[in-house]
């Protein structure tokens, strides 16, 4: 696995999994929790260490379930969640501070990323930046990120508190690549990662899969590939074993730069 260093020296796997079915009935985002570890340990077996979670999949508890049950080492993972006003009524200082804690509880000490996960009014998404700041001043929380944020909601952040995020978690596919969000986060050295990011229409495959064939790979590890080459971290999500396999063997061929170019320009019409 290659890896990202953040702005504040921390570092992420350049791929991670994305977990918002995993542990539910049916593999579905609004299915009933069913305590079900096994996409968890399929993806660790299958070498992936970085783990993205949030309070409004609402399955921490079972990735806690995981590293216990499977006696991880904790320091092994990359554990990174989120909180927003859609959770909790951020204006309630102990309800937000125990939410955090539960997050902290549940991975065993800290969490390594604490996202906002959604943005909400400047004055609100300050309340909670400044709740998660607290944390990371005291080790709790080893690095800090907002997601879905527009660069001038970020700067309203730094503005009020000299504290810059390490991420900034977006959408980033064939409907919306944000190229120039991207551009200007990392001009911030802020880190995009993509959410979503296979998540593409039958015609763009079409389009990349020679790429994909010149270099015996699958359409997703070409796309996955021209993302982090050009430095954005990537969240794809499978249950499936060998899609996750595929998802996280992108490290052994290099594309050019008019093939990432290719691959990061074609959109949905």
């Amino acid at each position: 696995m290659e890896y990202f260093k953040l702005n504040n020296t921390f570092r992420i796997p350049k791929v991670g999994m994305g977990t918002n079915t995993f542990g539910k009935e049916n593999n579905q985002y609004d299915g009933a929790l069913n305590m079900d570890i096994e996409p968890y340990k399929l993806a660790y077996t299958n070498g992936y260490r970085l783990f993205d979670t949030a309070k409004g999949y609402r399955n921490e508890k079972v990735l806690h379930a995981f590293i216990k049950q499977e006696k991880i080492n904790r320091s092994e993972l990359i554990i990174q969640t989120k909180i927003s006003y859609k959770n909790v009524d951020i204006n309630d200082e102990y309800k937000v501070k125990e939410m955090i804690e539960e997050s902290i509880n549940y991975f065993l000490g800290y969490v390594d990323i604490y996202f906002i996960h959604h943005p909400s009014t400047d004055e609100e998404n300050l309340i909670l930046w400044k709740y998660l700041i607290e944390y990371y001043k005291t080790g709790h929380i080893k690095a800090l990120g907002v997601s879905n944020f527009s660069v001038e909601q970020i700067n309203y952040l730094i503005e009020n508190t000299g504290f810059k995020p390490q991420i900034n978690q977006i959408v980033s596919n064939n409907s919306n690549w944000n190229h120039s969000l991207i551009f200007d986060l990392q001009k911030m050295d802020i880190l995009p990662q993509a959410w979503s990011p296979l998540h593409v229409d039958e015609a763009y495959i079409s389009m990349i899969e020679p790429i994909a064939s010149k270099y015996k790979k699958t359409w997703a590890q070409v796309l996955l590939k021209a993302q982090v080459s050009r430095y954005v971290s990537v969240i794809p999500k499978s249950h499936n074993n060998l899609r996750q396999q595929e998802n996280i063997d992108i490290f052994d061929f290099q594309l050019t730069h008019e093939e990432i170019n290719t691959i990061l320009n074609i959109i949905n019409k």
